[in-house]
Protein backbone atom coordinates (compact mmCIF):
# COMPACT_ATOMS: atom_id res chain seq x y z
CA UNK A 1 0.00 0.00 0.00
CA UNK A 2 1.37 3.77 -1.06
CA UNK A 3 2.85 5.76 1.89
CA UNK A 4 0.67 7.89 4.02
CA UNK A 5 0.44 11.55 3.25
CA UNK A 6 2.70 12.28 6.13
CA UNK A 7 5.72 9.80 5.04
CA UNK A 8 5.04 11.37 1.51
CA UNK A 9 5.83 14.81 3.14
CA UNK A 10 9.04 13.77 4.37
CA UNK A 11 7.72 13.82 8.11
CA UNK A 12 8.79 11.66 10.86
CA UNK A 13 8.64 7.62 9.44
CA UNK A 14 6.44 5.21 11.02
CA UNK A 15 7.94 2.70 13.81
CA UNK A 16 10.45 0.33 11.93
CA UNK A 17 8.59 -2.94 10.93
CA UNK A 18 8.78 -6.45 11.88
CA UNK A 19 12.69 -7.55 9.57
CA UNK A 20 12.87 -3.30 8.78
CA UNK A 21 16.59 -3.39 8.06
CA UNK A 22 18.73 0.04 9.25
CA UNK A 23 19.75 0.99 5.91
CA UNK A 24 16.67 1.18 4.26
CA UNK A 25 16.17 -1.76 1.98
CA UNK A 26 13.20 -3.55 1.92
CA UNK A 27 13.52 -7.42 3.94
CA UNK A 28 11.84 -10.51 3.14
CA UNK A 29 9.54 -9.75 6.39
CA UNK A 30 8.09 -6.16 4.92
CA UNK A 31 7.34 -8.16 1.51
CA UNK A 32 5.30 -10.90 3.52
CA UNK A 33 3.41 -8.56 5.91
CA UNK A 34 2.78 -6.38 2.53
CA UNK A 35 1.92 -9.33 0.68
CA UNK A 36 -0.67 -10.52 3.73
CA UNK A 37 -2.62 -6.98 3.89
CA UNK A 38 -2.98 -6.87 0.51
CA UNK A 39 -4.57 -10.50 0.39
CA UNK A 40 -7.04 -10.01 3.54
CA UNK A 41 -8.06 -6.19 2.42
CA UNK A 42 -8.62 -7.80 -1.10
CA UNK A 43 -11.19 -10.45 0.86
CA UNK A 44 -12.57 -8.43 2.98
CA UNK A 45 -13.29 -5.72 0.76
CA UNK A 46 -14.58 -8.31 -1.92
CA UNK A 47 -16.74 -9.87 0.53
CA UNK A 48 -14.54 -13.26 0.63
CA UNK A 49 -14.86 -12.62 4.27
CA UNK A 50 -17.34 -11.64 5.95
CA UNK A 51 -18.44 -9.30 8.95
CA UNK A 52 -17.78 -11.38 12.42
CA UNK A 53 -16.31 -14.20 10.57
CA UNK A 54 -13.25 -15.54 13.15
CA UNK A 55 -9.25 -14.60 11.77
CA UNK A 56 -7.47 -17.42 12.72
CA UNK A 57 -3.37 -16.68 13.21
CA UNK A 58 -2.41 -20.18 12.62
CA UNK A 59 -4.83 -20.82 9.36
CA UNK A 60 -4.10 -17.65 7.74
CA UNK A 61 -0.36 -18.38 8.49
CA UNK A 62 -0.59 -21.99 6.58
CA UNK A 63 -2.84 -19.56 3.67
CA UNK A 64 0.16 -17.05 3.38
CA UNK A 65 2.89 -19.18 4.21
CA UNK A 66 4.08 -16.63 6.42
CA UNK A 67 5.15 -17.20 10.50
CA UNK A 68 2.50 -16.29 12.91
CA UNK A 69 4.12 -12.84 13.66
CA UNK A 70 4.01 -11.57 10.40
CA UNK A 71 0.27 -12.51 10.67
CA UNK A 72 -0.15 -10.94 14.14
CA UNK A 73 1.36 -7.48 12.44
CA UNK A 74 -1.07 -7.80 9.53
CA UNK A 75 -4.03 -7.90 11.74
CA UNK A 76 -3.03 -5.31 14.21
CA UNK A 77 -2.21 -2.92 11.14
CA UNK A 78 -6.06 -3.86 9.96
CA UNK A 79 -7.74 -3.26 13.11
CA UNK A 80 -6.07 0.48 13.17
CA UNK A 81 -7.92 0.71 9.86
CA UNK A 82 -11.23 -0.39 11.27
CA UNK A 83 -11.40 -3.50 8.73
CA UNK A 84 -10.10 -6.06 11.66
CA UNK A 85 -11.80 -6.79 15.26
CA UNK A 86 -9.02 -7.61 17.94
CA UNK A 87 -10.30 -8.61 21.36
CA UNK A 88 -8.23 -10.22 24.25
CA UNK A 89 -8.52 -13.81 24.93
CA UNK A 90 -11.09 -14.09 21.85
CA UNK A 91 -8.70 -13.71 18.87
CA UNK A 92 -9.15 -11.50 15.47
CA UNK A 93 -12.66 -11.09 13.50
CA UNK A 94 -13.59 -9.15 10.77
CA UNK A 95 -15.24 -5.95 11.83
CA UNK A 96 -18.90 -5.64 11.13
CA UNK A 97 -20.16 -3.25 8.74
CA UNK A 98 -20.46 0.67 9.12
CA UNK A 99 -22.87 1.69 6.20
CA UNK A 100 -22.61 4.99 7.48
CA UNK A 101 -18.91 4.97 6.23
CA UNK A 102 -19.35 3.06 3.65
CA UNK A 103 -21.73 6.02 2.28
CA UNK A 104 -19.67 8.52 3.48
CA UNK A 105 -16.79 6.98 1.69
CA UNK A 106 -18.66 6.90 -1.65
CA UNK A 107 -19.41 10.38 -0.90
CA UNK A 108 -15.93 11.85 -0.56
CA UNK A 109 -15.05 9.76 -3.38
CA UNK A 110 -17.50 11.03 -5.71
CA UNK A 111 -16.57 14.75 -5.01
CA UNK A 112 -12.89 13.90 -5.69
CA UNK A 113 -13.66 11.74 -8.75
CA UNK A 114 -15.75 14.24 -10.41
CA UNK A 115 -13.04 16.74 -10.03
CA UNK A 116 -10.91 14.82 -11.37
CA UNK A 117 -12.80 14.38 -13.90
CA UNK A 118 -13.17 17.89 -14.85
CA UNK A 119 -9.77 18.45 -14.90
CA UNK A 120 -9.14 15.50 -16.98
CA UNK A 121 -11.01 17.26 -19.83
CA UNK A 122 -8.20 19.54 -20.45
CA UNK A 123 -5.06 16.58 -20.71
CA UNK A 124 -7.39 13.67 -22.76
CA UNK A 125 -6.12 13.08 -25.48
CA UNK A 126 -7.99 11.16 -28.78
CA UNK A 127 -6.59 7.99 -28.14
CA UNK A 128 -7.57 8.02 -24.49
CA UNK A 129 -11.16 8.58 -25.33
CA UNK A 130 -10.71 5.86 -27.99
CA UNK A 131 -9.14 3.72 -24.91
CA UNK A 132 -12.11 4.96 -22.61
CA UNK A 133 -14.62 3.96 -25.57
CA UNK A 134 -13.07 0.11 -26.25
CA UNK A 135 -13.16 -0.39 -22.66
CA UNK A 136 -17.34 0.58 -22.57
CA UNK A 137 -17.40 -1.80 -25.92
CA UNK A 138 -15.74 -4.41 -23.54
CA UNK A 139 -17.97 -3.85 -21.14
CA UNK A 140 -21.08 -4.21 -23.18
CA UNK A 141 -20.18 -7.11 -24.36
CA UNK A 142 -19.66 -9.19 -21.55
CA UNK A 143 -22.38 -11.87 -20.16
CA UNK A 144 -24.43 -10.47 -17.78
CA UNK A 145 -23.32 -12.39 -15.03
CA UNK A 146 -19.31 -11.96 -15.85
CA UNK A 147 -19.12 -9.52 -12.16
CA UNK A 148 -14.89 -10.39 -11.87
CA UNK A 149 -14.47 -9.34 -15.58
CA UNK A 150 -16.85 -6.29 -15.81
CA UNK A 151 -15.57 -5.06 -12.49
CA UNK A 152 -11.63 -4.78 -13.62
CA UNK A 153 -13.01 -3.21 -16.86
CA UNK A 154 -15.18 -0.82 -14.24
CA UNK A 155 -11.76 -0.16 -12.19
CA UNK A 156 -10.01 0.76 -15.56
CA UNK A 157 -12.08 2.98 -16.71
CA UNK A 158 -12.26 5.46 -13.33
CA UNK A 159 -8.39 5.18 -13.56
CA UNK A 160 -7.69 6.34 -17.27
CA UNK A 161 -9.97 9.27 -16.20
CA UNK A 162 -8.34 9.87 -12.70
CA UNK A 163 -5.00 9.75 -14.02
CA UNK A 164 -5.69 11.68 -17.01
CA UNK A 165 -6.33 14.83 -14.52
CA UNK A 166 -2.74 15.90 -14.24
CA UNK A 167 -2.86 16.46 -10.28
CA UNK A 168 -0.62 13.61 -8.17
CA UNK A 169 -2.04 14.33 -5.00
CA UNK A 170 -5.57 14.06 -6.06
CA UNK A 171 -5.13 10.96 -7.55
CA UNK A 172 -3.27 10.34 -4.37
CA UNK A 173 -6.20 11.22 -2.21
CA UNK A 174 -8.84 8.90 -4.28
CA UNK A 175 -6.86 5.60 -3.86
CA UNK A 176 -6.68 6.69 -0.48
CA UNK A 177 -10.45 6.95 0.14
CA UNK A 178 -11.70 4.02 -1.69
CA UNK A 179 -11.50 1.35 0.32
CA UNK A 180 -15.01 1.47 1.00
CA UNK A 181 -16.61 1.61 -2.39
CA UNK A 182 -15.08 -1.78 -3.20
CA UNK A 183 -18.12 -3.62 -1.74
CA UNK A 184 -19.14 -4.37 -5.22
CA UNK A 185 -19.57 -8.00 -4.66
CA UNK A 186 -23.36 -7.35 -3.31
CA UNK A 187 -24.07 -4.33 -5.50
CA UNK A 188 -23.20 -6.35 -8.54
CA UNK A 189 -24.60 -9.30 -7.70
CA UNK A 190 -28.14 -7.85 -8.18
CA UNK A 191 -30.04 -7.96 -11.88
CA UNK A 192 -29.59 -4.53 -13.91
CA UNK A 193 -27.00 -2.76 -11.72
CA UNK A 194 -24.20 -3.76 -14.69
CA UNK A 195 -26.52 -2.22 -17.44
CA UNK A 196 -27.05 0.68 -15.59
CA UNK A 197 -23.53 1.82 -14.94
CA UNK A 198 -23.07 1.04 -18.06
CA UNK A 199 -25.35 3.71 -19.23
CA UNK A 200 -24.06 6.04 -17.10
CA UNK A 201 -20.21 4.91 -18.79
CA UNK A 202 -21.72 5.81 -21.40
CA UNK A 203 -22.95 9.50 -20.66
CA UNK A 204 -19.70 10.51 -18.42
CA UNK A 205 -17.51 9.38 -21.82
CA UNK A 206 -19.95 11.81 -24.16
CA UNK A 207 -18.87 14.26 -21.21
CA UNK A 208 -15.57 14.11 -21.41
CA UNK A 209 -15.49 13.74 -25.31
CA UNK A 210 -17.32 17.20 -25.72
CA UNK A 211 -14.82 18.60 -23.21
CA UNK A 212 -17.90 19.69 -20.97
CA UNK A 213 -15.78 19.92 -17.85
CA UNK A 214 -18.45 20.75 -15.43
CA UNK A 215 -21.01 18.16 -17.19
CA UNK A 216 -18.12 15.25 -16.77
CA UNK A 217 -17.69 16.11 -13.19
CA UNK A 218 -21.42 16.79 -12.32
CA UNK A 219 -22.12 12.77 -14.21
CA UNK A 220 -19.14 11.40 -12.33
CA UNK A 221 -20.62 12.47 -9.06
CA UNK A 222 -23.93 11.26 -10.12
CA UNK A 223 -22.71 8.02 -11.21
CA UNK A 224 -20.33 7.21 -7.63
CA UNK A 225 -22.85 8.50 -5.21
CA UNK A 226 -26.16 6.67 -6.86
CA UNK A 227 -24.04 3.57 -6.39
CA UNK A 228 -23.03 4.59 -2.69
CA UNK A 229 -26.60 5.06 -1.75
CA UNK A 230 -27.97 1.99 -4.07
CA UNK A 231 -25.13 -0.02 -1.91
CA UNK A 232 -26.28 0.79 1.53
CA UNK A 233 -29.92 0.50 1.05
CA UNK A 234 -29.42 -2.95 -0.59
CA UNK A 235 -27.37 -3.76 2.07
CA UNK A 236 -29.98 -2.74 4.96
CA UNK A 237 -32.66 -4.89 3.33
CA UNK A 238 -30.85 -7.66 2.85
CA UNK A 239 -28.18 -8.13 5.32
CA UNK A 240 -28.79 -9.96 8.72
CA UNK A 241 -29.03 -7.08 11.20
CA UNK A 242 -25.98 -7.00 13.33
CA UNK A 243 -23.52 -7.53 10.55
CA UNK A 244 -23.72 -3.99 9.83
CA UNK A 245 -23.54 -1.07 11.98
CA UNK A 246 -25.00 2.64 10.94
CA UNK A 247 -28.26 4.96 11.99
CA UNK A 248 -31.53 4.35 10.77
Amino acid sequence: MPLGPAARRGCRPPPRSIGMSTNGKTTASQVELAKVLQGLRRDIYSGLRLPRERLVEADLAETFSVNRLVIRQALNQLANEGLVLVEPYRGASVAEISLDQILESYQVVAMLEGYAAMLAVKHLEPADLRHIDANLARQENLDAGDIQNWQELNHQFHRIINYKCGNSRLVHLIHENCRFTSYWFIVLSVPGRITTNIQEHRGILESLRAARGDEARHRVEEHILGAGIYLVDYLRKNMPVGLWQGRG
